[in-house]
């Protein structure tokens, strides 16, 4: 995965974002992050989940975070309990990374097809809640998935 979209570094507390598909109803426990080519586990990440809505999130991982690890990897982040996801509908994966020493995966310009992405600061471990965006914006949204 070291072509994979851009290797991106985090800003401390920023939550990025990158809207799903999910075409039906299904639990979900958590979500894969694509980590950069600098994954040494110096910092750790949350993930959150919305709906298509925004809002507050409806699922997110320990506040206190995961020590993201595994370079050019996909690692998988716990929710704290599952999540009955009704589908088919939008969604949104959020991520958020307490330092800046590791790397993330993040979609470049021009390589998904309509997909919206967003970022905004904030402080680490607290999940903030999500402005629906409509545009979108390279090099912010965190390449991931559901699981």
């Amino acid at each position: 995965y070291a072509s994979f979209g851009t290797d991106t570094v985090p800003v401390n507390g920023t939550t990025y974002w990158a809207d799903i598909f999910i075409p039906r109803n299904i639990t979900l426990t958590g979500v894969g992050v694509l980590n950069g080519t600098v994954s040494a586990g110096a910092n750790k990440g949350v993930v959150a989940l919305y709906t298509s809505a925004g809002g507050a999130a409806v699922a997110n991982s320990d506040t206190a975070g995961t020590t993201l690890t595994g370079t050019n990897a996909f690692q998988q982040v716990a929710f704290t309990g599952t999540y009955a996801a009704v589908g088919p509908a939008r969604y949104w994966i959020g991520l958020q990374l307490d330092g800046t020493t590791n790397t993330i995966r993040t979609v470049a310009a021009s390589t998904f097809i309509d997909v919206l992405t967003k970022s905004a600061t904030g402080t680490f471990g607290t999940v903030p809640s999500l402005t629906v965006p409509t545009t979108f914006t390279a090099d912010v949204g965190p390449i991931a998935y559901i699981y």
